[in-house]
């Protein structure tokens, strides 16, 4: 009943003189060469909103000289619940300080992306959800006990002692360059 309101639209956006297009979408060639057709399909969800978000289908955290607060709400929960899920995973591991700064950059790095290559408001909020379902998932993961055979087996690694290897001050690693040392 609503047919004309899913209506693609469609735009020639290179080769202008090489296609023509008709008003109900008949592409025809002119001449020989290259040739961009776009076709816009109106979405169903694209123009409703979900809970405090407008449209579904808004992009961009800054247009038409306004912020999108909506969408800047979504990409800061982003970058926090990718910060918590980052967290929950890291834990029970042995601290490694690369993989520590790692997990500290990236979740800044990436929300910052948001803002510049900006997503759907919809895919913002599956992505906010998926985030919290899998550090909620790795947080009770985490609580549940391992079988006796692999806490007797993890239990082992930890008590034994890594060897590190020191030199006297006389002494060169493999890798130094040979030469006077101070």
């Amino acid at each position: 009943e609503n047919g004309d309101a899913y209506a693609p639209s469609w735009s020639v956006t290179k080769g202008e003189g090489i296609v023509s297009v008709d008003a109900n979408g008949t592409i025809n060639a002119l001449a020989p060469g290259d040739a961009v057709v776009e076709a816009k399909i109106p979405g169903l969800a694209a123009r409703s909103g979900f809970l405090f978000i407008k449209a579904l289908g808004q992009v961009g955290f800054y247009t038409d000289g306004a912020i999108n607060w909506d969408i800047a709400i979504l990409v800061a929960a982003f970058g926090a619940s990718l910060f918590v899920s980052q967290i929950l995973s890291g834990m029970g591991m042995p601290a490694n300080p690369q993989q520590s700064t790692a997990n500290k950059i990236t979740p800044v790095m990436i929300t910052g992306m948001f803002l510049f290559f900006p997503l759907p408001a919809g895919v913002l909020l599956y992505m906010v959800v998926a985030n919290i379902f899998q550090a909620g998932q790795t947080y009770l993961l985490g609580k549940e006990a391992l079988p006796d055979n692999l806490q007797a087996i993890l239990d082992q690694q930890a008590s034994q002692q890594t060897v590190t290897a020191t030199a006297s001050s006389g002494e060169r690693l493999p890798f130094e360059p040979k030469g006077s040392k101070k």
